[in-house]
């Protein structure tokens, strides 16, 4: 038996642990990074006027998140292009609503559109490889749904890139039901595991 394992090839799925080296780079970054959430908001406080250390705050973290701080499980294409969408989004509403307001409910959409085109490219370009990998996607859809959704309310502005994106969002939900079909349950079922 322990022949047989000792010819088993093992794939490492994993990323290599970093180095020490890293390791210190990494502790320093997050210091500095802790020393400026700490100092942004009570400048801010002391010299008044806009909450532009929320932004900075959110920026901080976006760009910890995006390249020091990586995702050790589902660390692939599809949902570090949905991650990446999800804090431009948040930095562009932050931004919209601290700073300079009357314009997200314009650019966000239209935001959302091209990363929900180019996660769909990504998704269908290989099938077989991505399968396991759409539940970014159908979480995006569906927080595009549930967007246009509330415009038709008019607590969210409709205008055309809202409508492309919704229109967008229905377009690939039913390219997965459709393409997928049965994969696209089993999917869901291994999700949320119901039988």
């Amino acid at each position: 038996m322990w022949r047989a394992a000792r010819f088993m090839k093992i794939k490492i799925t994993y990323p290599p642990p970093k180095n020490k080296g890293g390791r210190l780079a990494e502790r320093i970054i997050n210091w500095c990074i802790l020393a400026a959430a700490i100092i942004c908001p009570i400048v801010n406080l002391l010299t008044g006027g806009k909450p532009w250390s929320v932004v900075v705050l959110w920026s901080l973290w976006f760009g910890r998140s995006m390249s020091i701080s990586r995702d050790m499980v589902e660390y692939n294409r599809i949902s570090q292009a949905a991650k990446l969408l999800v804090y431009t989004c948040t930095l562009l509403i932050l931004i919209d609503r601290c700073l300079a307001s009357g314009w997200a409910g314009f650019v966000v959409p239209i935001v959302c559109f091209g990363a929900l085109l180019a996660i769909g490219v990504l998704f269908f370009s290989n099938l077989q490889k991505q399968k396991q990998n759409m539940m970014p996607m159908v979480w995006l859809i569906i927080a595009s749904l549930i967007a246009i959704g509330i415009s038709f309310t008019g607590w969210l502005k409709m205008n055309w890139p809202m409508i492309v994106l919704g229109l967008t969002a229905l377009t690939l939900l039913a390219a997965n039901i459709i393409i997928l079909q049965k994969d696209l349950l089993r999917e869901l079922q291994k999700r949320f595991h119901t039988k």
